[in-house]
């Protein structure tokens, strides 16, 4: 099969995500940066430009190559070696059902590669010691200060998610509720507390550029990028941990506030299923991951818990018989 044939599916596909499937945009940006990925790795090992690469090169060893390549040469995650696959295998099953059939057999191989299993991690939080020290570590008397500390309140307030956050535009916000648009294009509506509010009519009115569209931007009025809030959270976790020992050694990332926020809001007696609402997931059992984490709450349970009462053993009788045995 000719590399134009193949060069033309990848576009086709991407076409038939967003124009049929009217799939949402993080699901784009995903599988498009597996993609190049993909055809990065076939060039420096192929040595074929991404114009050369043809369904020949693109069979189920190199595909098994490049995950192993980005799992031990970038230190990618399981979870984000399995997101590959599964960009990898989508446009698989959209290029088998272009009736090419000199690719059916490579196509089936390649839906074959299993996705590998992992294992879930004990999700990480602040509690509000922590959280207070984090906010209290921001300079509020310079413009980056007043942002950050508007960008991790809000993340904290309302538990959503950095993408969620930094789309959100003032017409979000109305009447302490912030309207967030969720992933997988469920959106949803959060209560906020009234500071907060306060604060993002403040924000508006005085520090945002005016030619800003978004809520969260830089200085020019540019949206915020994610990693450059990753950015801003490393510096200011430097101040932080300083007043707050119990900061020390451990991995606080952007996603961290939306844990701390689903485990406060279990800690004050909400019910899973409402924090499930809060939070956007789709499955109860993603929120069901909280309750495993906290330490507290299991030592509550074990609390509640009666020890049994011992029991006396009776000695048993004398045998004869294995007296006797004994006696051998």
């Amino acid at each position: 099969m000719t590399p134009e044939i193949f060069s033309v599916l990848v576009q086709r596909f991407f076409t038939h995500l967003r124009a049929e499937r009217n799939v949402s945009e993080h699901t784009i940006c995903a599988y498009r940066d597996s993609f190049r990925l993909f055809l990065r790795y076939l060039s420096e090992h192929r040595h074929l430009r991404p114009e050369k690469i043809n369904f020949e090169a693109f069979s189920p060893e190199a595909i098994l190559g490049f995950l192993r390549h980005i799992e031990a040469m970038r230190g990618n995650s399981i979870r984000t070696r399995n997101s590959r696959l599964t960009a990898i295998r989508a446009f698989v099953r959209f290029a088998l059902s272009q009736g090419i059939p000199e690719f059916l057999p490579v196509g089936q191989r390649i839906l074959n590669i299993p996705i590998k299993r992992a294992s879930r991690p004990l999700l990480g939080f602040m509690d509000s010691q922590e959280i207070n020290a984090v906010l209290g570590a921001l300079n509020l008397s310079t413009w980056s200060g007043r942002r950050d500390h508007l960008l991790f309140s809000l993340l904290f307030n309302t538990g959503g998610r950095i993408s969620e956050v930094l789309q959100m535009r003032p017409e979000d916000v109305h009447h302490r509720i912030v309207h967030l648009h969720g992933k997988g294009r469920k959106d949803r509506e959060v209560p906020i507390w009234p500071q907060t509010e306060k604060a993002i009519r403040g924000w508006c009115t005085h520090d945002r550029p005016p030619s800003a569209q978004y809520l969260i931007t830089t200085a020019k009025g540019a949206p915020l990028s994610r990693r450059a809030a990753a950015l801003r959270l490393r510096l200011v976790l430097r101040g932080a941990r300083a007043r707050c020992p119990s900061l020390k050694n451990r991995r606080i990332t952007l996603h961290t506030w939306r844990h701390s926020t689903a485990m406060s809001l279990l800690r004050a007696g909400v019910q899973a299923e409402m924090i499930a609402l809060w939070l956007g997931h789709e499955q109860l059992t993603t929120t069901h991951g909280y309750i495993e984490a906290d330490l507290s709450m299991k030592q509550q349970c074990l609390d509640k818990l009666r020890k049994p009462a011992a029991r006396q053993l009776r000695r048993p009788r004398n045998s004869h018989l294995l007296e006797f045995l004994q006696a051998l």
